[in-house]
């Protein structure tokens, strides 16, 4: 609970005019018409007005004054976060020579009548390695691999694994190139043997050569049926690098048969392969919801120091923390890097700060000592030198946050490829930080200090490190079977109303910068773990009926919306700040919130179904759902019936 700060001067417009009326009468009595088409009385609301807009700015002072308090402190305003989501980049036809999808290439949603498009770039070069067949072999569990160019050459068939595949067979691919990051179309011509199997769920595993192990490779299509027929096979080589497999260098691929499980049928021979042909279709990709602004002259310095320059773009995405500008001289341009701040700078060091919420680069200033010798932290550039930007990133904010598959228009022109496509929902997109976010921060960053003790020491910590996420919980892991481990659970900034599960888990390279943020600031003999919470999906079977004169549609829609948002995991619940870890959610609270819907007479059925988000899998249909202590429900996929 923050003290309670009144009001310097608490009196409204109205109060100063009877005030002033009151002393009218009595200091001048002749003084009698009070009408306020009287030429006195609009002087008395003018000086009014006038008094008013000074105790309204008065009023500000101590925002002001705890605002200056904070900068003192070094407290800043955080700048937008932008977006990010992976792309598929999709060739016309495969090519025969690499094509090169440069960082910094443009793509956007669709424009959505007078909504701008959202534009997003790539932040590394994504480069589609051309590659074919160079050697194929297969090997029983256990055994030698055997070379299968020659049957290849010769169009004749051969089998895949043994007689009756074991588990441990495998088919080896080896491309001419190593294709990271690349997605390879196999296409197989099968003779329909390897009977026994569900062509929809084959006990077969993709991998590829990372350079030193085998990784799990994404299956993307397959319309082979487990190698029952001709087809192909799509998948998305992530990590990948050339090495030496039985004596022969390639980029290598297998496909591996595993244990079957549950009820998944067994080959029961091995399937025939008649001949095997390999192209690269196509990449993935992340890009980020910002555009990069390349060698940008910003101006020319007079050489005083501490002098300020201004960048024609901003606010500045957040994370660029190794920015440098250059500067001209004599000798050529001079690379300077960015500093926090110049506290620790002498006077030769070439550096600079950035307020990535204006868009100002600032040189070091100059302080005079005790004795009158000036003190530079930080160089001073020459008079007359230029200064240009070689990169930064502007963007970001929660816009950003669009759903799987919205980002599908080329802005930069690449003739080889044909298509773009977000193949998972763009999440941390934040907006800049409000003032009165930094006030609360603030606080909590005086109390921890930067230092990770207490439970809402890392709570806060993991916000302030990383404004995508928005929602944390630390636990002591010990109760949990881990002694030592403190756990922290961590919700990312998502979209408003219905959003896809994938947004709610994020990114890989999030969790492990947090993980090495934490580390620095924990106690001595304490590991931490940051991991999202698992989900709960809650589906809702509603039958409700309408009031006369309302349009189911407008209902159903309004109804959904409703559930929708008190079961948000960021906003929702009775307080508006996400439904809370562990609550148990029972039919009472539904019939409340559909209550208010507008158009809604009576509710007269609702049944609560617990979802899997991964599988699907549903429950069965019942009047409550008890989550554990550290799970967290959001809602999906609503089932509403209207009676009119």
């Amino acid at each position: 609970m923050s003290l309670p700060a009144p009001n310097l001067d608490d009196r409204s417009f109205q109060d100063l005019v009877d005030e002033a009326k009151r002393l009218v009468q009595l200091r001048c009595p002749e003084w009698t018409d009070n009408n306020v088409a009287d030429p006195g009385v609009t002087l008395i609301e003018t000086f009014a007005f006038m008094v008013d807009q000074l105790i309204y700015r008065l009023n500000r002072v101590p925002d002001l004054n705890y605002i200056k308090f904070l900068d003192l402190l070094g407290e800043q305003l955080r700048p937008p976060s932008a977006a990010i989501a992976p792309v598929k980049f999709s060739l016309a036809v495969p090519k025969a020579t690499n094509v090169l999808i440069p960082a910094g290439t443009l793509v956007s949603t669709a424009r959505r009548g007078q909504e701008p498009p959202i534009s997003f770039s790539t932040q590394t070069d994504l480069d589609l390695v051309s590659v074919s067949l160079e050697h194929i072999l297969t090997q029983a569990v256990g055994q030698e691999a055997v070379p299968q160019g020659q049957s290849i050459a010769e169009h004749s068939e051969f089998s895949c694994f043994s007689d009756v595949p074991q588990v441990g067979d495998a088919l080896y691919v080896g491309l001419t190139q190593a294709a990271p990051n690349c997605i390879i179309r196999i296409s197989v011509d099968c003779r329909i043997e390897g009977i026994g199997v569900d062509p929809l769920r084959p006990p077969l595993i993709a991998e590829g050569w990372d350079g030193q192990q085998w990784t799990r490779i994404h299956l993307l299509k397959d319309t082979t049926g487990g190698l029952n027929q001709r087809g192909t096979i799509d998948i998305y080589v992530e990590q990948h690098a050339l090495s030496s497999f039985s004596g022969l260098s390639a980029g290598w691929i297998r496909v591996r048969v595993v244990e079957a499980i549950d009820d998944q049928p067994r080959y029961t021979s091995s399937p025939q392969i008649k001949s095997i042909d390999i192209a690269t279709i196509g990449g993935i990709t992340n890009v980020s919801q910002c555009t990069p602004i390349t060698n940008e002259i910003v101006g020319t310095v007079t050489g005083t120091p501490g002098e300020i320059l201004q960048l024609n773009r901003f606010p500045l995405v957040s994370g660029q923390d190794t920015l440098t500008i250059e500067v001209s001289s004599p000798e050529g341009w001079a690379t300077w890097t960015r500093v926090e701040s110049f506290a620790e700078s002498v006077s030769t060091d070439l550096c600079f700060t950035v307020d990535d919420i204006k868009g100002q680069l600032r040189f070091g200033p100059m302080i005079r000592n005790s004795d009158g010798s000036p003190r530079y932290y930080g160089a001073t550039p020459m008079s007359g030198s230029t200064v240009r930007v070689p990169k930064y990133l502007v963007g970001g904010g929660i816009q950003g946050n669009v759903e799987r598959g919205a980002i599908s228009v080329m802005r930069t022109n690449i003739a080889s490829v044909a298509k773009v496509e977000s193949i998972e929902a763009a999440v941390g997109g934040v907006d800049p930080e409000s003032i009165e976010s930094l006030k609360d921060r603030a606080a909590l960053t005086v109390r921890s200090r930067n230092r990770a003790v207490t439970s809402l020491d890392f709570e806060q910590l993991v916000r302030a490190a990383s404004p995508g996420i928005v929602r944390t919980k630390c636990v002591d892991a010990t109760d949990l079977g881990k002694p030592g481990t403190i756990l922290v659970l961590v919700v990312p900034q998502v979209p408003d109303g219905a959003f896809a599960f994938e947004a709610l888990q994020p990114p890989i390279e999030v969790l492990n910068d947090l993980k090495a943020y934490l580390d620095l600031r924990r106690l001595i003999g304490t590991t931490v773990r940051i991991e999202p919470p698992k989900y709960i999906g809650v589906s809702i079977m509603v039958r409700l009926a309408a009031k006369d004169n309302s349009n189911a549609a407008r209902v159903t829609a309004d109804a959904n919306a409703a559930i929708t948002n008190f079961l948000h995991p960021v906003n929702g619940g009775y307080n508006g700040a996400g439904w809370p870890f562990g609550r148990t959610l029972v039919v009472g609270d539904i019939y409340g919130i559909l209550q208010n819907v507008p158009g809604v007479a009576y509710t007269d059925l609702i049944r609560l179904v617990a979802v899997d988000p991964v599988t699907g899998d549903r429950g069965e249909p019942g009047d409550r759902i008890q989550p554990e202590s550290l799970q967290l429900l959001f809602n999906m996929d609503n089932q509403i019936e209207v009676i009119e």
